[in-house]
């Protein structure tokens, strides 16, 4: 009689055992880590466009920009963006992975996409002819072939508060008006 009893929880056990046994290790799914010398070879370079701005107080687009990454001893990434009006944001610590699920047909190459990293952007003040610093990161970025599209958010305490930069390759596409 004790037996028939023992029986349930020794399915429990086991099924409970079975999951954590199996379970995805992965926190990224769809992600393939890590990268070796070729994916850096692809991602690694200077890349030219133009940036759209959001803030509390502006919406606009701004052309001439750069984002350059070069890879840093540790396997990380470092970006230096770069907008004309705006000033230069340098962001080390950034982590690239290769989109296992993903491939780019129109340029027959893989697909990588980066995140993290912190820094700071130095940004200019056309009005006081000054700059100033503010904590800054990449919160996300997206490579196809040479197709570059970056997210920096940074913070101002005062003025504009947060402001987004959605970094594009390429020429601006003209609006029509």
């Amino acid at each position: 009689m004790k037996h028939k009893h023992l029986f349930p929880l020794l399915l429990l056990f086991l099924g409970a055992f079975t999951f954590v046994a199996c379970g995805d290790d992965d926190p990224r799914p769809g992600i393939d880590y890590p990268l070796d010398d070729s994916d850096y070879a692809t991602i690694v370079g200077t890349y030219t466009g133009w940036t759209h701005l959001t803030t509390a107080f502006i919406n606009k687009d701004y052309d001439g920009d750069t984002f350059t990454l070069a890879k840093a001893d540790d396997g990380t990434l470092t970006a230096t963006f770069t907008d004309a009006t705006w000033g230069t944001a340098t962001i080390k610590g950034i982590v690239a992975a290769q989109a296992e699920d993903h491939y780019d047909a129109v340029t027959n190459g893989k697909v990588y996409v980066m995140s993290g990293g912190e820094g700071s952007f130095v940004m200019n003040n056309p009005r006081e002819q000054t700059t100033q610093e503010f904590p800054c990161q990449l919160e996300n970025a997206i490579l196809s072939g040479k197709t570059l599209t970056a997210t920096i958010k940074a913070n101002m305490e005062v003025g504009h508060g947060e402001m987004t930069f959605i970094f594009h390759t390429g020429e601006r596409p003209q609006s029509e008006e």
